[in-house]
């Protein structure tokens, strides 16, 4: 049976381009973040930096521009494209599309600006640590709000005579993200109005905690639906009967739906309403993302004479599966509160990275652009996956010998060959990580933009190709 050929309107084209270089423009700032807050852990490094706090609003801003909006950011942009819209949008449609990218881009701006603009109060919260200032909770706000509009758009967009799924099943599990995100936001606006205003780390802890556990549910029904759409282009068929994979997407918000009735059933302050979140998560994602990468990786061995292991949709779904699964291993064997909490959740949020990379070399095409051919775009999982498997073994290792989380210099008491082998690992899998994500990039923009780009990786590409070599 032939796939039904797909061809996107020019307005819903250019808001797609215009969100994936929101998004992509979000991990460019994560990542200089990033190597600010690497370096003051780093042996040798860390002492020639500001001070400690310089090490914390790196890390916050770090965390929010990695996870909280670039997670966000990139869902909204899959519900934006998940259905196909062939003709010229509705007036409403157009106008939720814009305002919502609009907010989720001044949001993201005004995170990046906040540490230079007087923003310097880090309250190292879990899962959504902040800067204790004005600017930035109003940053978080226009992301909540313009990442809320976008998921809106496929709700909207479901007349199936104006639009097409870009796949059913993946569409369907776009629907539950932007669900599930919305159960989110209604467990922190329940926390907001419940919890007396305070500045103080307890505070945030818990306006957060619940919010925070069910955005985790969105970003993993984001990634299952991407590692669906992949196998999907790789092989044209699905892992599972279409029922059997629906039942086990929706399976997860059924877990997170009952989040909100926590804040009126429980005391928010207290550790009942702490174990109640953590029995969702505990419980909520771990069936639906074995039984889903199991069957794909199961697959993909009984057709393995089918593949091509050059094909970066093939690489980056595999990497991706693998990576989830090392971190998932590594969450299982958690028992103090050192860096192989990072270990574990950095292995986790990678293998999400590593699917959204490789669903937008599946978008670029279906946005009316060429995706930009290299001898690159192989390697870039492969250096990408690569080094997340060192920074998560790294820290794996080091909070084995010992070293604390959200700490850096001299208080990570490196005074053991262990402990500087494991922080010296995580430093060399960051910057694999940042040469395959520098790839990414160069490979993403070159196809969005293809007469403005110019980047370093084209010196590596006359390096690579075979003309060079011989």
């Amino acid at each position: 049976m032939s796939e039904k050929k797909i061809v996107m309107n020019d307005h819903q084209a250019t808001l797609g381009k215009t969100g994936l270089t929101m998004a992509l423009s979000t991990i460019i700032f994560a990542d200089l973040y990033a190597l600010f807050a690497a370096a003051a852990r780093m042996p040798g490094i860390y002492e020639w930096l500001p001070s400690m706090d310089f090490f914390h609003i790196a890390l916050v801003t770090h965390v929010n521009l990695a996870i909280v909006i670039w997670f966000s950011a990139f869902c909204g942009l899959l519900c934006l494209l998940s259905r196909i819209i062939p003709q010229e949008p509705s007036r409403t449609w157009r106008m939720i599309a814009w305002t919502g990218t609009f907010c989720s881009t001044l949001g993201m701006v005004l995170i990046v600006i906040a540490p230079f603009v007087g923003a310097e109060n880090p309250v190292m919260a879990n899962y959504i640590p902040v800067l204790d200032h004005p600017l930035f909770f109003t940053a978080l706000f226009l992301v909540f709000l313009g990442v809320m509009l976008t998921m809106s758009l496929p709700f909207i967009a479901a007349n199936k005579e104006d639009s097409l799924p870009l796949h059913p099943d993946f569409s369907f599990g776009m629907k539950l993200t932007g669900m599930t995100f919305l159960i989110a936001m209604v467990c922190l606006i329940l926390a907001l109005v419940q919890i007396p205003p305070s500045h103080s780390l307890p505070y945030f802890e818990t306006v957060f905690w619940g919010s925070g556990h069910i955005l985790q549910f969105v970003n993993t029904l984001a990634l299952l639906s991407c590692w669906i759409l992949l196998y999907y282009k790789i092989l044209g068929e699905i892992p599972l009967p279409s029922w059997c994979l629906r039942g086990l997407l929706a399976l997860i918000t059924l877990f997170a739906l009952p989040a909100p009735l926590f804040y009126f059933i429980f005391d928010v302050q207290g550790p009942k309403f702490i174990a109640a979140f953590t029995f969702l998560m505990r419980w909520g994602l771990g069936v639906s993302t074995i039984l889903i990468g199991g069957s794909i990786v199961l697959h993909c061995i009984r057709h393995r004479s089918l593949l091509s292991w050059k094909d970066p949709l093939l690489l980056s779904l595999l990497v991706s599966i693998g990576l989830f699964g090392y971190g998932g291993v590594i969450g299982a064997l958690l028992n103090n509160s050192d860096v192989k909490i990072p270990a574990h959740y950095h292995g986790v949020i990678g293998a999400v990275t590593l699917a959204f990379m490789g669903t937008s070399y599946v978008i670029i095409p279906v946005m009316g652009k060429v995706l930009h051919q290299t001898r690159l775009i192989i390697w870039q999982p492969i250096l990408c996956g690569g080094g997340g498997v060192f920074f998560v073994t790294g820290l794996f290792w080091a909070g084995s010998h010992g070293v604390a989380r959200k700490v850096a210099g001299a208080g990570q008491g490196l005074d053991n060959i262990g402990k500087i082998l494991g922080m010296s690992l995580m430093g060399i899998g960051g910057l694999v990580t940042f040469f395959g994500l520098l790839v990414f990039l160069y490979v993403v923009f070159k196809s969005l933009y293809p007469k403005r780009v110019f980047s370093p990786v084209k010196t590596m590409e006359k390096l690579s190709s075979p003309s060079f070599l011989n």
